[in-house]
Formats: structure tokens, C-alpha cells, sequence
């Protein structure tokens, strides 16, 4: 695979991968402040998170590929643990990124409402 052939390729899937979010940004908009931001994370940390396509190969895909492929075609003993687990250490990371930001968001509205009561 040429270079400039790679790059389009991951070019196409940014912009593919940005429009899911956008549809998914509207679509969890009326949840709770929580779950959308949870929603959110977890969906890009799963669009967004690259990884080597083969051990000795420079190419990177999407790590949720790259697990489904190893998991259906490859050969070897490990399946698709391989990107599986980096995948999780950043769906974790994402998580604990959903939590915090909903506590600030939580901490936020909670002040909000103690200056308006303070001002009655």
C-alpha cells in the first residue's frame, strides 16, 4: 500500500468516525448529563484508538479492526487480546474522563443553585 493511499484511507475514517459522533452527539442530547458524557467518551475512545496492524508492520488501524480481524482470521493463539487490551486501557481511561466531567458538571449546577439561594 502506497503512502498517499494509507494516509486517504485514514483520512476517510477520521471524517467517517467525526460524522458518527456528530449523529451520536445529537442523539444522546437528551439523556441525562451523565450517561451522554459517558456515551460520548466511550464511543470516541472506541472510534479513535489506533494500533498496529501486525507486530512487525508500521501500518496502524483502529484498534476495534484490528481486534475483529484477529479475532475472525488470524491464526495465532492470541486472537484478538492483542488490541483488546489497549483498547480497554483507553475505554477505562475515557470512563474515569466521564466520571470526573460529570462531577464538575455536578459540582457546577450544585454551586450554581447555592448563589441563587443565597441571593433570595
Amino acid at each position: 500500500m502506497t503512502t498517499n493511499a494509507y494516509m486517504m484511507g485514514w483520512l476517510a475514517y477520521v471524517l467517517g468516525s467525526l460524522g458518527v459522533l456528530v449523529v451520536l452527539w445529537y442523539l444522546t442530547s437528551p439523556l441525562m448529563s451523565w450517561l451522554k458524557t459517558l456515551l460520548r467518551g466511550l464511543a470516541t475512545a472506541i472510534l479513535l484508538t489506533p494500533w498496529p496492524v501486525a507486530a512487525n508492520q508500521e501500518e496502524w488501524a483502529p484498534a476495534w479492526v484490528v481486534s475483529l480481524f484477529d479475532g475472525l482470521f488470524a491464526g495465532n493463539d492470541s486472537g484478538p487480546w492483542r488490541a483488546v487490551a489497549p483498547l480497554v486501557a483507553v475505554l477505562l481511561v475515557a470512563f474515569i474522563v466521564a466520571l470526573l466531567e460529570s462531577w464538575r458538571q455536578r459540582r457546577k449546577a450544585v454551586a450554581g443553585a447555592d448563589e441563587d439561594y443565597d441571593d433570595d
